[in-house]
């Protein structure tokens, strides 16, 4: 089985989701909440907190609960943080890929922005409308689309082989349908982050957002077509078979809500 296999069965498994959820309870701070152990500041949202371990996962050792689910052998940090500690001790580690999707105005690209480095590729289809009309965001006259998938495709072959130094790639969108974002999620070797906000909390936002007021309707057809698409994650179980059966599937990392 390969590493990325075993690891990857092992951040699903629900003795780490279990023992995650623990550590940053038991570690929280009465007054100010979770510290990162790292930098020792507030971690605001769970979907920022990554448990680290302090010695590496490998295949030979992700089996061992000694090592594996050792909370002594485990930090609590920052995503940026981890990104950090990998960087300052010399780790080679592997262009990773990170697959952010949910609904419209669930807060996608704010948590990219506040999770990628400077060496990170972001690609976002509102980005690239900007990036090639000048034009105001999510003005994005349709007579362009054809150019903006074919240049997303280069960007997506890029990020699947892994082509230039770039150190994380993260792509935004709103994936609802299951077995697609998986199959992306099989092409680019990547891992699915979903930003879970509910469909009246996407709402709430629309009608506070002043930039929109002129298209709103457009915005509440956006929300409600992605809620009426959406198809979640199945449980373990479920998946198991349908990995089985078509051979796609790495299930959502993580689910945060906020």
């Amino acid at each position: 089985m390969s590493r990325v296999q075993t690891l990857s069965d092992f951040y699903k498994s629900h003795e780490w989701r279990r023992l995650r959820q623990s550590l940053m309870i038991q570690r929280s701070h009465p007054a100010k909440g979770l510290l990162c152990e790292h930098c020792k500041e507030v971690i605001l949202k769970d979907i920022d907190c990554i448990a680290h371990h302090i010695k590496e996962l490998t295949p030979s050792n992700v089996h061992d609960a000694t090592i594996a689910l050792n909370p002594g052998n485990i930090l609590l940090v920052h995503h940026r943080c981890h990104n950090a500690i990998h960087e300052r001790f010399g780790t080679a580690s592997a262009q990773k890929v990170y697959i952010v999707y949910g609904p419209p105005l669930s807060g996608k690209t704010t948590f990219v922005r506040a999770s990628k480095g400077r060496k990170d590729i972001v690609l976002d289809l509102d980005e690239l409308y900007r990036a090639i009309t000048l034009l105001p965001p999510y003005d994005k006259p349709s007579e362009l689309a054809l150019n903006i998938f074919q240049l997303r495709d280069v960007l997506l072959d890029q990020i699947k082989t892994r082509t230039g130094k770039w150190s994380q790639a993260w792509i935004i969108g709103g994936y609802p349908n299951f077995v697609e974002r998986e199959r992306l999620a099989q092409q680019l070797g990547a891992e699915i982050i979903y930003i879970e906000v509910p469909q009246e909390e996407c709402v709430k936002r629309l009608l506070q957002d002043r930039d929109k007021q002129y298209v709103q309707q457009d915005w509440l057809n956006y929300i409600h077509d992605w809620f009426l698409k959406f198809t979640p994650t199945p449980p373990r179980s479920e998946f198991q078979e349908t990995e089985s059966g078509t051979g796609e599937g790495t299930s959502d990392a993580r689910k945060p809500k906020f």
